[in-house]
């Protein structure tokens, strides 16, 4: 299963049922799909679920392939072959990560967490990396990891990206002058425009990183070896004790974790494109989804590969299949059709809506038995 980008074609929005073209009838149609008495329900979210807290989506009306047409992510591939190509990576995710770690859950994460209390939902898988999930719900399956984590690619030592982020600051006494500076401006204002404005004039990607100009260069970035493996002797560092080295290169290490040719090298804990889906994640994600009766989709185009293949699959085995999603949706006309849910509206407004009318239905019946 390999995270895969792909390119929705925008067409005419599918409705079902028909008449959940009001935001009334669209939380009525959710909440009759969702009915615990009709079985069980699985949900898989996407990077629109995010947004409320300030990190973008990819192909939302703001997310970053609609406002960059050119944007192009950095595949697996280039991270492992090319020193340069970590470079980039490292020097823009060192800002944009600022913004992630100050993210807040939002009203959707609450609702998805709320519902799940009360049965209407059974499990949870996501493809968003940000592990906002986690603050509402306790067992949440991250098919595409969590940019909290970094793991070495020698090794597979994992260590902390609060720690990462410490180390790269001292190495890029520079960058870490841009980077005070914007919290610093940011400080002053009120949280919801650090979230919003983590770097000005800057636009930052779902996946942590910033988009920079193009004049920016990288070559001077610097970001550190494993220390494990270079406390082992695998791997060098340079002469301050912790940057990469290039005598790194193309150093054959026979149980190396991961098919990689630089040792050493330590990567965000988060599936690139191009790159497989930890065979644990994807074991996880598919059992969720075969133990659940109907499988509903929030906030995600399901334009990834690794995500459409488990609805797909899900569909074929006879589930009935839910969608609640701003834009298009890969396949949707092919893959939904009668007994099917989808509706074109904010995730938080529906699942808001449906936890409202389970609050007041919970304080009805309270209300009476306290009568009685």
């Amino acid at each position: 299963m390999i995270r895969v980008p792909y390119n929705l074609k925008a067409g005419p929005a599918l409705i079902l049922p028909p008449s959940a073209t009001t935001l009334p009838a669209a939380i009525a149609a959710t909440k009759a799909f969702l009915d615990p008495s009709t079985g069980t329900t699985a949900m898989i979210t996407g990077a629109g679920v995010s947004v409320e807290s300030g990190i973008p989506d990819y192909r939302g009306p703001t997310g970053t392939y609609t406002v960059n047409k050119d944007y192009r992510p950095i595949f697996y591939s280039e991270f492992i072959d090319r020193h340069t190509v970590r470079q980039r990576y490292w020097a823009r995710s060192f800002l944009g990560w600022e913004a992630v770690r100050l993210a807040k859950p939002n009203r959707v994460h609450r609702y998805i967490g709320e519902l799940m209390k009360e049965g209407w939902l059974t499990s949870l898988v996501t493809q968003n990396v940000d592990s906002l999930h986690s603050a509402y719900v306790s067992d949440v399956t991250e098919i595409h990891g969590s940019l909290a984590s970094v793991v070495c690619l020698t090794c597979n030592s994992m260590f902390s990206r609060i720690e990462l982020q410490k180390q790269l600051a001292e190495l890029n006494p520079d960058w870490d002058d841009l980077l005070q500076q914007e919290l610093d401006r940011l400080a002053r204002q009120e949280i919801e425009s650090v979230i919003r404005d983590p770097i000005k004039d800057f636009r930052l990607n779902p996946d942590g990183d910033l988009e920079l100009p193009s004049s920016i260069r990288y070559d001077q970035f610097k970001y550190p070896t494993c220390p494990s493996c270079a406390e082992k002797g695998l791997a060098h560092t340079e002469h301050d004790g912790k940057s990469w080295s290039l005598d790194n290169q193309n150093v054959s290490i026979p149980h190396s974790k991961r098919k990689c040719n630089d040792v050493g090298v330590l990567k965000p804990d988060v599936v690139f494109f191009g790159e497989n889906v930890v065979p644990e994640a994807r074991a996880a994600a598919e059992q969720k989804m075969r133990d659940a009766d109907k499988i509903l989709v929030v906030a995600s185009s399901l334009a990834t590969y690794s995500a459409f293949r488990l609805i797909k699959e899900n569909k074929h085995a006879g589930k009935p299949i839910g969608v609640i999603n701003m834009g298009p949706v890969r396949g949707e006309h092919e893959l939904l059709g009668k007994g099917d849910l989808r509706v074109s509206f904010s995730a938080g407004d529906v699942l808001g809506g449906i936890w409202d009318s389970l609050r007041k239905t919970n304080y009805r019946r309270n209300h009476q038995q306290a009568h009685v």
